[in-house]
């Protein structure tokens, strides 16, 4: 639950990234929204759904 939490939250700053800068920044943003993902995805994978 933790390490899915801790994905959702890379991600929003990687979102609100991309919304505040311009230029190279962007793809900063864009990097740090997917590597959120991935964590997602791999606590989706792992089981870490029981509290």
């Amino acid at each position: 639950m933790r390490l899915s939490l801790l994905g959702i939250s890379i991600s929003l700053f990687g979102i609100a990234l991309i919304l505040t800068s311009s230029g190279s920044a962007t793809a900063l943003g864009l990097g740090v929204s997917f590597l959120g993902l991935i964590v997602s995805l791999i606590a989706c994978f792992r089981g870490e759904h029981k509290a």
